[in-house]
């Protein structure tokens, strides 16, 4: 069972929908949960599939005796579908405080294997977690960081989807961790992506010239994905390249003050805001550069999309995206916030098309052999295995059927 905060178009959303996917093609049999749903729901239940839409939190912690409800109920609908769907492993995804109530269905459903998977290097609370109430941000975060230290030794595995993340882990948690945090890269459904189309329809659709140059960046429209630094480099580079568009693939927060900043550059009518697509293998195969000018990530499943696509990239040395990419050969690098080295960096694949479509098929070769979808789905599969191997050999708590059936 994989427990995520909800079914909306995001990357670790993304990971979920994926991962169940190829689980159910090796013959396990996923059951996916939320607390939302949404369009990435209706794409699982499409993959055949099941997906549950739990209650949502109604009440918050000063609301206390309302909150333990809340709590209680949420935990025996959680508890029922297990039982339900003769649930082996949970493994949870992006539900922060959360995690810690799922973690009493050790209790309620004995025997239950359960993995926490982390896919940021800032995992930790941000102020934009916090609705209300912003100045609880130190007290919350230092109650977040005591309670995972506390509840560690009930977790079986810790997931993180890099090495930087890893790191992360050991900072908050401590070295005691160690032996139990898994490092498993994202997957990307490569079959998906590279796909062969009518690129002079596709820019005609979006309005753009058959033989303009298009770079892209997919992402939600929120600080960390640095957005700002494209649209200062698509004007930097404007009247150089008067035929170079950029698409902007995601919606979010930062969208009317992005939209500002085009038009106070003069970029009206070469920036194009798309929102929220599922289309978007079509995008970037319509596209000549990827862009990713993050501040942090933990493994952009929109740069592993780009790359299958066999699209060159330039994106920031950040955590995540320094372990897919090989600087020079598959992907070029520059340090984050770094508005200068990011232009240079599209100037230089922009006058150098060859080597940009050398990086690209480079790029495509690394995805396939080393982030694929199936891939990612063998290595949680083995990774369940021995957890319940472990567990049965060691306590042998409940009676159920041996883990071979995965």
């Amino acid at each position: 069972m994989h427990i995520v905060s909800d079914l909306n178009i995001g990357g670790g959303q993304a990971v979920v929908r994926t991962l169940a996917e190829y689980q159910a093609r090796q013959g396990c049999t996923p059951v996916v949960c939320a607390f939302q749903d949404g369009p990435l729901g209706r794409e699982i239940k499409q993959a055949g599939i099941p997906v549950e839409i739990l209650p949502g939190r109604r009440a918050g912690i000063f609301a206390f005796p309302y909150f333990v409800v809340d709590m209680a109920h949420i935990l025996r609908q959680l508890s029922t579908l297990v039982k339900r769907y003769n649930i082996q492993v949970v493994q949870t995804h992006l539900l922060m405080a959360l995690d810690f109530l799922v973690l009493a269905l050790r209790w309620t459903n004995p025997g239950v294997v359960i993995f926490w998977t982390f896919h940021s290097a800032n995992f930790v609370l941000r102020k934009e977690h916090l609705a209300r109430q912003k100045w609880l941000l130190g007290p919350k975060r230092f109650v977040h960081r005591q309670l995972y230290r506390l509840t560690a030794p009930c977790v079986e595995g810790f997931i993180a989807v890099s090495d930087q993340v890893r790191e992360s882990l050991l900072q908050v948690f401590g070295e005691r961790i160690r032996p139990r945090i898994y490092v498993l890269p994202n997957g990307v459904d490569v079959e998906r992506y590279g796909i062969a189309i009518d690129r002079a329809a596709v820019r005609a659709a979006l309005g753009l010239p058959a033989d303009s140059r298009i770079l892209i960046q997919v992402g939600a429209l929120k600080p960390v994905k640095g957005h700002t630094y494209t649209i200062a480099a698509l004007a930097a580079l404007a009247e150089r390249y008067p035929d170079l568009h950029a698409l902007f693939v995601g919606d979010g927060e930062l969208r009317t003050e992005l939209e500002a900043q085009v038009a106070a550059n003069g970029l009206t009518g070469r920036a194009h805001f798309l929102g929220n697509r599922r289309d978007i293998p079509t995008l970037l195969a319509a596209s000549d550069l990827f862009v990713l000018p993050s501040l942090w990530e933990g493994l952009s499943m929109a740069l592993l999309e780009a790359m299958a696509s066999g699209l060159p990239v330039v994106a920031s040395a950040v955590s995540g995206t320094i372990q897919v990419i090989i600087p020079n050969e598959t992907g070029y690098l520059f340090p984050p916030g770094d508005v200068t080295a990011f232009t240079q960096a599209v100037d230089m694949l922009l006058v150098n098309p060859a080597y940009a479509q050398a990086l690209g098929e480079a790029a495509r070769r690394r995805v396939v052999a080393e982030f694929s979808a199936q891939r990612q789905a063998e290595a949680h599969l083995a990774l369940y295995r021995q957890a319940l191997y472990t567990l049965e050999r060691a306590e042998k708590p409940f009676h159920r059927q041996d883990a071979k059936h995965f």
